[in-house]
Parts: C-alpha cells; structure tokens; sequence
C-alpha cells in the first residue's frame, strides 16, 4: 500500500512540474492554442486512440481463446483498457498484468492458463516494437529526422538496445529451460552480492515458478506459429496507430510543419525512450523528449499544445477510460453473483 501511495505522490508531483515548465514561458499563448482547436480532427484522435487499443485486444484475444474458446473480443478489449489504468500508475508499467491475470480468473481462465496467455501477448507486443523500432530507425537514417542532441540520440539506441535485449531473454527462458533456469540463477546471485536482493530462496522459488511459465509458454508458441504471427501484426497496427496520434494533433491545432512519416519516427523514438523510464507513465521524461525530437519540426506555443493534448489523449485521457471500465466491470460481476429470489 505505501508503494502504490508513494507511486501516486511521485506521479502527482512530476505531473504539476511538467505543467508547471510547460505553461510557464507562454501560459497565454497555449490557451490560445486550445481555443483554436478543430474539434472533429481532435475527436479523431481519440477514436485513433480506441481503435489502436482495439487491436492491442484482438492479440490478447486470441491468445486467451487457446485457453477459453468462448472469450469475447468485449471482454479482451475491456481488459486492455483496465491495464492501461493499471499500468499507468505504476513505474514500468508492471502493474496491469498481475490484476489481469486475476480478472482472467475470473471470466473462467486458469491462472497458469491466463498467465501463459499473457506472456505470450508480451512477447508478439516486444516484438512489434522492436520491428518497428528498427523501421523508424533506418526510416530516420534516410530522411535525417534525428536531432543534433548527442544525448537524446544516444538515448534512442540505447532504449532500442534494452527493448531488445529484453526481447532475447524472454525468448531465451521461454525456449531454453537449462540455459534459462541457469542465466536467472546467476543473475539473482549476482545481485546478491550487492546485497540487492534478500531472502534468497524465496525469490528463488519465485524464479522457478516463474521460468515454468514461460518454458511452458516456449512449448506453446512452437506449436502456434500461425497465431503468433497474427498477433505481431496486431501489435504493429496498433503501435502504428498509436503513433499516429501526435500527427492528428498537430492537424487539430491547423498545424502543417510535420509530415507523417516524421511524425511516425520521432514518437517512436519517443517510445523508445519513455520504456525505461522508472516513473509512472515515464512522467517527465516522455514529455522532454517529445518536446526535444517535435521541436524540429514545430517550437513555441504549437509545440507545447501539441505535446499536452497528446499526452491528455494517450496518457490521461487513456487512465479515465480504463478507470471507468474497471468500475462497470466490477458492478457487473458484483450483479451477476446475486442471487434473485
């Protein structure tokens, strides 16, 4: 409970000072902005928004339909916007999986059943993105899209790097037991070291319980190859989708200085960046970068409306939805276990 409190403050606080440094310079100018606003461009954004975590839902789907083959895309969809809530609240977004592992028990789905499905969603999504990670950055080589910072630049590389490496390991304890079981061990001891990590065969345990999910999840995938390509492209249009968002806003705002393709490769670059942020929706650091890599392309008031009706969109505006959902959702199991006399 302190963590989640200490979460929510951490958030809280790198909310009011990212509105804080951005409205400071030119409060007035980015009222002025949102006056401007063409409302139907804006509402397409959001819609862009709805369809992208639609997609994100069919690949869950169809990894839960190995499971239970009566799961609904209703049910996926509303799962998908709950973890956006959950995840973003957390640091890493860690937080949405485990309660969607618990609403899967609910709806019927075994828990080693629903926990296999969604490592499997985890792996089609961090392949997606590495996919289009790698597109954005040979797209970037071509037309010059990267800014003169050496160190936002490094940062691109260096969170293409980790989301890659992460990609490998989970491939590795999923298709390799032996290798897999050893590498964690090493890797748990090696922290022990710094002292780190504690209660060391707890986390063992947890360790082993864990590699036996993905190992199993490993033996699955050899077996439905087809389904994992589909899910990987589900993944790539809603990544695709959802990068597509900042573009719409800019033309919300009758804003014509990015293109969509430059638009496409820096909010990836954003993304790339925002993954290893530790902060609850990688607060502050999203925002800076986006404001680092759009400040090619646009600067002033535009530049800041821009990246604010963006993260309302995709950020805020995606928590509300979850949240809302969350509630109606537990209303309704709430009025399905009564009995009616």
């Amino acid at each position: 409970m302190k963590k989640k409190k200490l979460s929510l403050f951490v958030l809280i606080i790198a909310m009011v000072l990212v509105l804080y440094f951005t409205l400071k310079d030119d409060f007035s100018g980015v009222i002025a902005e949102f006056k401007k606003i063409n409302i139907p461009i804006f509402l397409l954004a959001i819609l862009v928004l709805l369809i992208s975590l639609l997609f994100k839902s069919l690949s869950l789907k169809k990894f839960v339909c190995e499971y239970n083959s009566n799961y609904t895309v209703k049910k996926s969809y509303q799962l998908t916007l709950i973890g956006q809530f959950l995840n973003g609240i957390t640091p890493f977004q860690t937080g949405g999986q485990p309660f969607q592992v618990y609403l899967l028990k609910k709806d019927g789905v075994r828990i080693s059943d629903s926990t296999n499905a969604m490592i499997k969603d985890f792996l089609s999504y961090q392949i997606a993105l590495i996919i289009v990670g790698i597109l954005a950055i040979l797209l970037s080589l071509k037309i010059n899209v990267l800014t003169d910072n050496v160190y936002l630049n490094g940062l691109i590389f260096l969170g293409f790097i980790i989301n890659f490496i992460v990609l490998v390991f989970l491939l590795l304890f999923s298709l390799t037991k032996k290798t897999g079981y050893k590498l964690a061990h090493m890797i748990v001891h090696f922290f022990l070291k710094f002292r780190l990590i504690r209660k060391i065969f707890k986390d063992e345990n947890r360790i082993d319980e864990g590699l036996k999910h993905f190992y199993e999840t490993g033996l699955e995938l050899k077996k439905s190859k087809t389904i994992i390509f589909k899910c990987i492209f589900y993944n790539i249009i809603h990544l695709l989708l959802l990068y597509l968002i900042p573009f719409i806003v800019f033309k919300s705002l009758n804003y014509n200085g990015v293109s969509i393709i430059e638009s496409l490769i820096s909010i990836s670059f954003v993304m790339l960046i925002s993954n290893f942020i530790p902060i609850p929706g990688a607060t502050g650091g999203i925002e800076y970068s986006f404001m680092q890599f759009f400040g090619v392309f646009a600067s002033g008031a535009i530049l800041s409306s821009a990246m604010l009706l963006w993260r309302f969109i995709t950020y805020a505006l995606a928590m509300i939805i979850g949240f809302i959902t969350l509630i109606l959702k537990k209303g309704v199991k709430k009025n399905e276990n009564r009995t009616i006399y």
